[in-house]
């Protein structure tokens, strides 16, 4: 394991909280994020910028919270995903401490984020638990924008990452945002 990995990519340096190596030699790259220090949209470029550049194999986003109250569902997740990561006996010995709600997304690899609620005797929603995901390997006939990310700042040569994404945008609402009170040039 190491801690505090850093990443040089074409839009710059960042930290990873955690890369993991498996005996396969699969890296897998762990984020622990908390509130003040997460912003969805330029998590997903970043993590785009250090997949797309084969730093890592995968990169997990695990909430703070999770990881103070809901270790033993964040460790499960992991061991059901990337087995290559723990002994087979503390494989098993999640599945034992596991949630129930946790253990029954615990098998569908396809999803990109588990959201799931946990629900009390009463009824009533107890808390909640949160893990997101981005693999370079992504599953037949689908798609995932990290990928389309990544190739826009191979496309324009890299750069700053706030810069890239800044780009990226006016491009994207150039083609796709258009009055509606102009005309087509007749003369064109």
């Amino acid at each position: 394991m190491q801690r505090q990995a850093e990443v040089n990519t074409l839009c710059g340096r960042f930290v990873l909280d955690f890369v993991l190596t498996g005996l396969s030699g699969h890296r897998v790259g762990i984020e622990c994020d908390g509130k003040a220090f997460h912003d969805e949209s330029r998590d997903e470029w970043r993590d785009a910028m250090i997949i797309g550049g084969g730093f890592v194999d995968e990169i997990y986003r695990i909430r703070g919270s999770d990881i103070v109250h809901n270790m033993d569902d964040v460790l499960y997740l992991l061991a059901c995903f990337e087995p290559d990561l723990f002994d087979p006996r503390a494989q098993a010995n999640l599945g034992v401490i596991a949630r129930q709600e946790v253990i029954e997304f615990g098998h569908d690899r396809e999803l990109d984020r588990w959201h799931v609620h946990y629900v009390g005797d009463d009824g009533f929603v107890e808390g909640s638990f949160l893990m997101e995901a981005r693999r370079r390997m992504i599953p037949s006939r689908q798609r995932r924008f990290w990928s389309v990310a990544y190739q826009y700042a191979v496309s324009v040569g890299g750069g700053q990452l706030d810069d890239v994404i800044a780009a990226y945008r006016r491009g994207r609402d150039r083609t796709t945002h258009t009055d509606p009170s102009e005309k087509p040039d007749q003369n064109a």
